[in-house]
């Protein structure tokens, strides 16, 4: 009987996060191996496996975004693999041009945070996850999440006030 309460759960979840975690995968991975759709589904998959093993989490998104997030690390690790083994060099990207300084300066910046930053401040802004949602996808502290967005977001306000009013 649990099993079946539990379905209708993730099938709503499916529904309301299955593009929003295709653009989480996008926006890390790029035109990677991977198809972005292969990795939701992964990841849907390993969320199934850890709701079987039992317990409820707090928040099911926060949680899913947790699991999307080992799913992607672990991509990068096949990715790296088989690069290593066909010892391909790693294409190079080109920028699309940038009609405003302000937002070259703040991607420059956002580029130059610590990974753990950048991904708070994907989480929030991007998937509009609570602190509490984030908290729980990373495995950290809500205090922690808050912190590290703030010195997130005013290292990109103290950029984006330098380049426009230089000293």
């Amino acid at each position: 009987m649990q099993a079946i309460q539990k379905q209708p759960d993730l099938e709503r979840l499916f529904r309301d996060a299955a593009d929003d975690l295709a653009r989480y995968f996008s926006r890390r991975h790029g035109d990677g191996a991977e198809a972005p759709q292969d990795l939701v589904q992964e990841t849907f998959l390993e969320m199934a496996r850890g709701l079987e093993r039992g317990g409820k989490p707090r928040s099911l998104r926060g949680y899913l975004f947790g699991i999307a997030r080992h799913v992607s690390q672990a991509a990068w690790r096949r990715r790296d693999r088989e690069r290593a083994i066909v010892s391909e060099q790693p294409a190079e990207t080109v920028a699309a041009p940038v009609p405003d300084e302000r937002i070259a300066a703040a991607r420059e910046t956002i580029d130059a945070l610590p990974a753990l930053q950048r991904e708070i401040l994907d989480l929030r802004f991007t998937q509009q996850l609570s602190y509490a949602e984030i908290a729980e996808a990373l495995g950290i502290p809500v205090g922690t999440v808050r912190s590290r967005l703030h010195h997130a977001i005013a290292a990109v306000r103290e950029r984006i006030a330098s380049e426009s009013h230089p000293s």
